[in-house]
């Protein structure tokens, strides 16, 4: 019975690394090459997501049934936010163009990154599945890479013709995590 929990958790980390790879080429668009920092992202992601895989398959944490919700809540956030961006994509991490909309709808009403987001919890729910040591190097390394690329847009967004309607949105939707005030508020 346990060998189909790990299939399981395993099929559900494979279709939510898919979908992110998905988009890097079918959804976000590019001012030009893939970014620099976008290619280590990748590179990183997929030795940590290989590592994942290796963990896994030598024995799965207790916590798996946590790591089922964060994966299906990972899916959830990232379908979203395909959804309301579907008609002006953004461009990759790192990419350097100067930003021209502004999305505030789905689930960028309450988060500024909903893509990071779903990645934040897809990688907890990696550490979560194999509950080791080792397992938890991939939310921090790739949290940290995240809030790097998000910092970085929105320095973009300070700069830009944006600049005033960014401020106010900024106040009111988080960074990754939603405001419990904005969330009352509807």
């Amino acid at each position: 019975m346990h060998n189909i929990f790990t299939v399981i958790t395993g099929l559900d980390a494979t279709l939510c690394f898919a979908a992110f790879s998905w988009g890097v080429r079918g959804h976000f668009r590019s001012t030009g090459a893939m970014p620099l920092g976008m290619k280590i992202t990748s590179l990183l992601s997929l030795a940590l997501f290989g590592g994942f895989l290796w963990h896994l398959a030598h024995g799965l944490g207790a916590a798996w049934f946590v790591s089922i919700v964060l994966f299906t809540a990972s899916l959830g956030v990232f379908a979203t936010a395909i959804l309301a961006s579907r008609r002006t994509p953004p461009t990759l991490a790192y990419d350097t163009d100067a930003p021209n909309f502004l999305l505030k709808h789905g689930p960028y009403r309450y988060v500024r990154h909903p893509f990071y987001l779903a990645y934040v919890l897809f990688w907890f729910g990696t550490a979560l599945a194999v509950h080791s040591l080792a397992g938890w190097l991939a939310p921090v390394v790739m949290t940290a890479l995240y809030v790097d690329a998000a910092s970085r847009e929105e320095r973009k967004f300070a700069t830009s013709d944006l600049a005033a309607s960014y401020a106010a949105y900024r106040a009111r939707a988080g960074m990754f995590w939603p405001r419990p005030l904005a969330l009352l508020a509807g």
